[in-house]
């Protein structure tokens, strides 16, 4: 995969021979690179930038949290009390009235 600069990716509004919009993605000053889109087509590919964008931040943000010391394996042993009552010695039967 070739990865790109931000400042390499132009998105323009341009219009077609029918008199419909088309989105332009030019990823790079390269103009064999252009990718021409309806704009559903760019609805859809935003939205998936979008929820990738959001995956990765979060993502980022749970590697750098303190509070995720259960997950590395570092946490401090609890503790663990035993049941205060038993229960009964025999098994209760439900009956019906």
């Amino acid at each position: 995969m070739k990865q790109i600069q931000p400042s390499q990716v132009t998105v323009s509004l341009i219009s077609g021979d029918d008199g419909s919009d088309r989105i332009a993605i030019n990823m790079s000053e390269l103009m064999d690179s252009v990718t021409v889109l309806t704009p559903a087509q760019a609805r859809m590919l935003a939205t998936e930038l979008i929820t990738a964008v959001n995956r990765a931040e979060v993502k980022a943000s749970l590697k750098t949290t303190p509070n995720l010391w259960r997950r590395t394996g570092n946490a401090p042993a609890r503790p663990v009390e035993g049941a205060a009552y038993l229960g009964e010695t025999h098994a209760r039967l439900a009956t019906a009235g």
